[in-house]
């Protein structure tokens, strides 16, 4: 089953202000074999960075493959925005694309960021929702995948 890395994973991975707790934490699900990219979170990752972090991002990319975005997905993620509007949850663009190409490629998103939980009560989203080393439940990548699904 592929896993789909989200931005907050690599940002806190990335930061050299991150604990090392928490970049210990976040290593097993980077170099985890079912690691995947998806090109929206590869954006949101190189839009800021400067110019030798984007190098070494790039070379960190290379080794994971990535999860395509065909056409289609626009569309799809639009309308998993109008779902999550029906229950009063306004979802932002590149988190829409992200989870939309989750469950395009039938992927687990695993993400710190509570905003996918309202996509995966309206889809067929399965995410990993972590906690951040030092809150209450930290499971790495072995750890049985609860269903987050009624």
């Amino acid at each position: 089953m592929a896993l789909l890395i989200d931005s907050s994973l690599w940002i806190d991975f990335t930061r050299a202000s991150s604990p090392p707790a928490l970049k210990q934490q976040i290593a097993p699900w980077l170099l985890d074999a079912s690691a995947h990219l998806a090109e929206p979170v590869m954006f949101e990752l190189l839009r800021f960075a400067r110019p030798v972090e984007a190098q070494q991002l790039q070379a960190q990319f290379a080794t994971l493959p990535l999860l395509s975005s065909p056409p289609e997905l626009w569309s799809e993620a639009a309308s998993l925005g109008r779902a999550c509007r029906r229950v009063g949850v306004t979802a932002l663009s590149l988190d829409l694309l992200i989870a939309t190409i989750a469950l395009h490629h039938q992927a687990t998103l695993v993400s710190f960021d509570r905003d996918f939980a309202a996509m995966a009560q309206v889809s067929a989203l399965k995410l990993r929702q972590l906690e951040r080393a030092g809150s209450p439940s930290t499971p790495g990548p072995s750890a049985p995948l609860k269903s987050d699904q009624p």
